[in-house]
């Protein structure tokens, strides 16, 4: 009785875990993701000089669709990771029990040329909702439907019955390695199909795809997203009489290293102005650099390769008087020595350090 008494209660114990699905999301407001974005080309291939990045931001909790949702924002298409943008797209996550929701939304349907041309913009629109996309508890290598509706179209005087269906699949965890470390991942395919309806009275609709897209998704605990792929795919319509076609390009996302941070690390106001030898040196790739100012004022601190050209500017703001700390990612850059120098209104100081990979 006893063996089986603690059996109930480990089955217990993982129950109540899976069931706690926002312990896949960070616990507060504040968190910020930073991805890099590399297209595929069509023989999904990265096109890694075609890379860009996007930061999203958890901004706060509050109520969205009859929801509680976390909220959040991004900026997308950036060049670099420290380009300055304003987000313009938001985000909602709820979460209930196993469940990870996601409020499904298109925007602008409007201002695509092909999808108003086709009638298509209340059929997209009345998709908008909230779907249970991430279940944590589906038995793995099953598959469950978000949705599935038919509408048709007219193009070039003849109609077309489509369906736009997409469904999920829980596969294996699996250790996702990333710039930032290694994560245990769930790791989910949600696939997106739009098929041609076939249809041969007597008999039921045969659906004939047109477009079939998986993206393959994982989300570590207490991180969310850590990294994304979606492959290319060709579109080709000449099945059905039309001579149509196309590539829909894929991605890989992943996350990325921040912009370099700078932070406070004493509320002391210094006696003088210093710069202290980054830690650790030498260093691959990341490392720390302190400095002192006693002031407020405006501060630069840049690095530099041998040859005096700026490779990174890694603070050019107004601080108040204080004691800071900033880490410095040199995963961009080849091996060798590079120095980093401090530059105020009253005080210039530079220091040595290396890079080895």
């Amino acid at each position: 009785m006893k063996r089986l008494a603690v059996c109930i209660l480990l089955f217990a114990s993982v129950l109540s875990y899976a069931q706690n699905a926002n312990t896949f999301f960070p616990p507060a407001p504040g968190y910020k993701w930073y991805y890099k974005n590399t297209p595929l080309d069509t023989l999904n291939n990265p096109q890694e000089t075609a890379s860009t990045y996007r930061i999203d931001s958890f901004a706060f909790n509050g109520n969205y669709k009859g929801l509680e949702a976390s909220i959040v924002y991004s900026k997308q298409r950036l060049l670099t990771i420290n380009q300055p943008s304003p987000y313009t797209d938001t985000a909602y996550h709820n979460f209930q029990t196993t469940n990870g929701w996601e409020y499904l939304q298109f925007g602008n349907l409007d201002s695509i040329p092909f999808i108003s041309q086709l009638g298509l913009v209340n059929f997209f629109k009345g998709l908008e909702g909230w779907y249970s996309t991430y279940r944590y508890a589906q038995t793995v290598n099953s598959t469950y439907n978000l949705f599935s509706k038919d509408t048709s179209i007219v193009y070039n005087g003849t109609t077309y019955p489509l369906r736009f269906k997409t469904d999920g699949k829980r596969l294996n965890d699996e250790t996702v390695s990333t710039i930032n470390g290694n994560y245990l991942s769930k790791k989910f395919i949600v696939t997106v199909n739009l098929s041609y309806l076939l249809t041969v009275p007597p008999l039921p609709p045969v659906p004939i795809s047109i477009l079939n897209r998986p993206d393959t998704v994982w989300i570590a605990s207490n991180v969310w997203i850590v990294k994304e792929a979606a492959p290319t795919q060709i579109v080709d319509l000449s099945n059905l009489g039309q001579a149509v076609r196309f590539a829909f390009p894929g991605e890989i996302v992943t996350l990325t290293f921040p912009p370099s941070a700078i932070e406070p690390v004493s509320s002391e106001i210094p006696a003088g102005y210093s710069l202290r030898q980054n830690y650790p040196n030498p260093f691959n790739p990341a490392t720390k650099i302190s400095f002192d100012i006693p002031a407020s004022s405006h501060v630069n601190l840049s690095v530099y390769n041998m040859l005096g050209k700026e490779v990174e500017t890694l603070v050019n703001e107004n601080l108040k008087a204080g004691k800071y700390e900033v880490s410095f990612n040199g995963s961009s850059l080849s091996s060798g020595t590079y120095y980093y120098k401090l530059t105020t209104g009253k005080f210039t100081i530079s220091k040595v350090m290396t890079l080895i990979k």
